[in-house]
């Protein structure tokens, strides 16, 4: 459990797209010990086990959104001048830097930038070098400027400052609004803002496009988000944001749930959804929606309409939130 403590901020906990990152830490580790191919530990596979549960754990400490306005403390060193060597430490920023520069001053991204059952940007990758969050490394490369998150550990970003490297802290992600403000950010920061704001454009035309095709006069339906775990999102959340985009109520906001909670089965057969939206995880075996209509704990919710929203798109804070929008659009009124 070490080498999660340089991944949380201050010693507390942080935010998975509007998940308690202990309540993810707390439920991943449940899934690993519980899951039966545990005894392999004990038949020459415990290095596959391990890597695979590492690379979960690292995927939700980068991959949590930011439900409120993060202090930001002393403000990191910022480049001089227009950064020609870039790094994105995060998926949003990954996604946000291949859209906006040159891929010849971009240095480096998160290796889950190259993961294609987290990241939208997968295919995009190329020869871009995929690097952790080894800050030997980051200063190696000899960034202008390094994107990070408002959950970046303060010793993280001391051995940065130490070596005198840029860095830029992106810490708002709860809607479409933020995921806008923060790809203005990075055009500005990048001397690109022209460029910015036709990325900005192009996915504001999108989602309207999107929406055009949400039935008018319909009763709107009512949404749970539900994470494996028993955790659902409520307000200041993407997944708010993307229910009201849909046309739809969030179930867990009209029940007073702020950001996320963990929450009994039987409540949320009590709260009655119309549907439930899940996210399609590569990793974790059985589907979120395969599990639901498998345990008895829910079996009233077998008969649900379930929208099933590929991982990399329903856990997005970049542009790429569009695609959440039409696959949840789609699987609403199809």
């Amino acid at each position: 459990m070490l080498f999660l403590a340089p991944l949380t901020r201050g010693g507390r906990g942080g935010w998975f797209y509007g998940i308690p990152f202990q309540g993810v830490a707390t439920t991943l580790l449940e899934d690993f010990f519980n899951n039966p191919l545990n005894g392999a530990l004990r038949k020459g596979r415990q290095m596959r086990l391990w890597n695979n549960l590492k690379i979960r754990f690292l995927a939700a400490a980068l991959l949590w959104a930011v439900v409120s306005p993060v202090p930001e403390g002393a403000a990191p060193a910022r480049a001089a001048g227009k950064p020609e060597r870039l790094i994105a430490m995060t998926l949003a920023t990954a996604e946000m830097l291949l859209a906006l520069a040159p891929r010849e001053r971009i240095v480096g991204l998160h290796k889950l930038a190259g993961h294609p059952g987290y990241s939208n940007v997968a295919d995009k990758v190329g020869t871009i070098p995929l690097i952790d969050s080894a800050p030997e490394r980051i200063i190696a490369l000899r960034p202008d400027m390094v994107f990070v998150a408002s959950y970046s550990s303060a010793a993280f970003l001391d051995h940065l400052r130490a070596a005198k490297v840029p860095v830029s802290r992106f810490s708002a992600f709860s809607g479409v609004a933020d995921v806008f403000a923060s790809i203005e950010k990075m055009g500005q920061l990048l001397g690109n803002q022209g460029k910015a704001q036709r990325l900005i454009q192009d996915t504001r035309e999108r989602i309207r496009a999107i929406r055009s095709r949400i039935p008018p006069h319909m009763k709107p339906p009512r949404i749970l988000t539900l994470v494996r775990g028993g955790w659902v999102t409520g307000s200041g959340t993407s997944h708010d944001a993307l229910i009201r985009l849909a046309g739809g109520e969030n179930v867990a906001s009209e029940h007073g749930i702020q950001g996320a909670r963990r929450v009994s089965a039987e409540r949320i057969i009590a709260w009655n959804p119309d549907v439930i939206m899940v996210g399609a995880h590569p990793e974790s075996g059985a589907s979120m929606k395969d599990f639901i209509r498998a345990n008895g704990v829910y079996a009233p919710l077998r008969a649900k309409k379930i929208v099933e929203i590929p991982y990399p798109r329903f856990s997005s804070v970049s542009q790429y939130i569009a695609g959440a929008l039409d696959d949840l659009v789609r699987g609403l009124y199809r």
